[in-house]
């Protein structure tokens, strides 16, 4: 931890950061899938993405060329698009090689189902980072600086500084991290009672 962060204002700022991380990963419980799917696609590779996916998306297969047309997107965009999604697994391909020129067309399809698995994947990231944060708190004791509103160190930090603040030289106090402890783990039961729901 940095120093730079402080009493009841730092509360308020690790509580704005877990649940910024949380709503990061739980926005999409209210869409529809469809929407679900265009939100993380756009996430993830772009707007432009979006047309390519919702033009593949109505059909069974399409080729690169088609999806162009349709699209207006220029072909070689079109094809990094593709690349990308199929990078995600949100789209895959069979080619067929054409016997007389030796060129390979390929056909594309879409995978909306993968879209659940990404924003599992990305749950399961931010729990770990919650839980790390939650170690960190635990494991710690911290002083702050009442003065400047800017200020948290760790008891290794305060020692060093001989409980003086190291911006402003008053003395440091006491700082209660019981409500950041409180905060990540209420949200760390709510991350994992959803990762498990969907597991189901």
């Amino acid at each position: 931890m940095k120093h730079g962060e402080s009493g009841v204002a730092i509360a308020m700022k690790n509580n704005e950061v877990v649940q910024l991380m949380h709503e990061k990963v739980q926005k999409h419980s209210k869409k529809t899938k469809n929407d679900v799917f265009v939100s993380v696609v756009e996430e993830l590779v772009g707007e432009d993405a979006v047309n390519v996916a919702m033009a593949l998306s109505k059909r069974k297969e399409a080729t690169d060329e088609e999806i162009s047309q349709e699209t207006g997107i220029r072909l070689n965009d079109v094809r990094k698009i593709l690349y990308k999604l199929h990078n995600f697994n949100l789209a895959t391909y069979r080619r067929i090689r054409d016997d007389s020129t030796g060129w390979f067309t390929y056909f594309w399809q879409i995978n909306k189902e993968r879209v659940y698995d990404l924003i599992k994947s990305r749950k399961k990231l931010v729990l770990e980072k919650l839980k790390e944060r939650l170690e960190y708190e635990k494991s710690k004791m911290f002083f702050y600086c009442p003065n400047d509103g800017d200020t948290r160190l760790t008891f290794e930090e305060a020692m060093e500084s001989s409980f003086k603040c190291p911006k402003c030289g008053n003395v440091l106090q006491h700082f209660d991290n019981s409500e950041i402890i409180k905060i990540l783990e209420e949200k760390i039961r709510e991350l994992e009672d959803e990762i498990d729901s969907t597991s189901k």
